[in-house]
């Protein structure tokens, strides 16, 4: 079975507090493929992401699965187009790590909170990472680059840890925070998982980040393709991610 980027798996720890009337703004929610799930639990859902193709793409695709109760905007988390008291619920997934200012960030989504509301987020931290196999020390070597360009960008590879932290900073309470692993242990998720990470090898932005920051050549980047083809293929190959989250309220 492949995993895939479900709210069975992503997004379990917000669906507790769901319910079939209450408002759920997703930030961060890029082209909808979780948004549109939780859509289905709650009665209006607002994504909202400052990528405008990712907007559009998930505007087409509540169309084409007829999805009424969801709507997608183009906007800026730092200063949301909502009211105040707004939302029962507001989930970020994948995006405080990308933030040069998570906290200002946590603020914003508090405030469109209604008393009682809950926001919960979830981050990868890569220092929970997990990788077993052929070409192990080459593999590890492809993500030291990959947090390497995060960070030249204003990203945080380990923010996840800080979560609760952050969450109390912004002034939330009862404040809860945990750690899943998402695997890949079966000859399917390893297949899929190390194919992936072979094309990341030949994605644009990351070859031509990697090598402009003198990080790797182009045979560095050829030779980790191939290890990852190899990896793919392995019965000895596991690799899981440690995704952090946590869950607060507004009092």
């Amino acid at each position: 079975m492949t995993v895939s980027r479900t709210a069975g798996v992503y997004a379990d720890f917000v669906a507790p507090h769901l319910t079939s009337n209450c408002r759920l703004v997703d930030v961060g929610c890029g082209s909808g493929e979780l948004s549109l799930e939780l859509a289905a639990m709650v009665g209006q859902l607002l994504g909202v992401d400052a990528d405008r193709a990712a907007v559009s793409e998930a505007r087409t695709r509540a169309t084409s699965l007829g999805v009424r109760n969801a709507d997608f905007r183009v906007g800026n988390i730092y200063s949301l187009d909502l009211p105040d008291g707004h939302a029962d619920v507001v989930f970020g997934h994948s995006v405080l790590e990308a933030l040069d200012r998570p906290d200002e960030a946590l603020v914003e989504m508090k405030r469109v909170l209604g008393p009682g509301g809950v926001v919960a987020v979830a981050s990868v931290d890569y220092g929970g990472l997990i990788l077993a196999g052929p070409h192990e020390p080459l593999l590890r070597r492809f993500y030291a680059i990959r947090e390497k360009l995060w960070q030249v960008e204003g990203a945080n590879p380990y923010l996840g840890r800080n979560l609760r932290g952050l969450l109390d900073g912004a002034g939330f309470i009862s404040v809860e925070a945990s750690t899943t692993y998402v695997c890949y242990g079966t000859r399917e998720t390893v297949h899929d998982f190390g194919v992936g990470r072979a094309d990341d090898c030949l994605d644009a932005w990351y070859t031509t980040a990697a090598m402009q920051a003198g990080l790797a050549t182009s045979d560095d980047l050829e030779a980790m393709r191939l290890a990852w083809l190899d990896w793919s293929r392995s019965p000895t190959s596991y690799a899981a991610f440690a995704w952090c989250r946590a869950v607060g309220h507004r009092t």
